[in-house]
């Protein structure tokens, strides 16, 4: 998922600059690569987006531009790439993407960011993604029980244990995206 971020700062070049590093040191992130036109900064890992239900851990790579539009007055755009990799995303987990990327405009614009509710944020995503697997893993379950003993009355040979395991794989996925859809709905009427 891809978000962006823009604000005008009117302030001393290497104080701006140096306000951004300090801000997304304190989030988590390292600086990857920097020039006179921005700068690249990383958080989390592939590994974290895949095994995680917690966004906070997922793979973020923020690619700021710094534009100077006249002496001590830069235009700052910062594009936020969020790996969500092998997830689905739950409607906490959108309000956590909102929010980083409107606190990073926050701290540059007035100094001030609350960190403590960003995190909460994210440990509620987690907590939503958690119980969405869960519960996708007990209807999948049953859904594929169904579907397989369905198709012993109807088939007249066994099915492999290959074909019961996909049958299985594929309901809980199916059951996990059709729960998000579902829960993504009712949160956005």
């Amino acid at each position: 998922m891809e978000k962006i971020s823009n604000c005008n700062i009117k302030r001393n070049k290497k104080l701006l600059v140096s306000d951004i590093i300090k801000y997304y040191e304190t989030r988590g992130y390292t600086l990857i690569d920097a020039d006179a036109y921005g700068m690249t900064l990383k958080k989390g890992s592939r590994w974290g987006s895949i095994s995680s239900p917690n966004p906070l851990n997922w793979r973020t790579t923020v690619k700021l531009d710094i534009v100077k539009v006249e002496r001590m007055d830069y235009n700052l755009f910062a594009r936020y790439k969020f790996s969500s990799l092998g997830q689905f995303l739950s409607t906490n987990t959108k309000i956590y993407f909102q929010k980083e990327t409107e606190a990073f405009n926050e701290a540059m614009l007035h100094f001030k960011v609350n960190t403590d509710e960003i995190e909460k944020i994210g440990n509620e995503a987690s907590t939503e993604n958690i119980q969405n697997m869960f519960s996708a893993l007990a209807v999948g379950v049953l859904v594929a029980i169904l579907l397989i003993f369905g198709l012993k009355i109807y088939l007249t040979h066994d099915l492999s244990v290959m074909t019961c395991s996909a049958l299985t794989l594929l309901s809980i996925i199916f059951c996990y995206y059709i729960i998000n859809q579902v829960r993504h709905k009712t949160n956005t009427i």
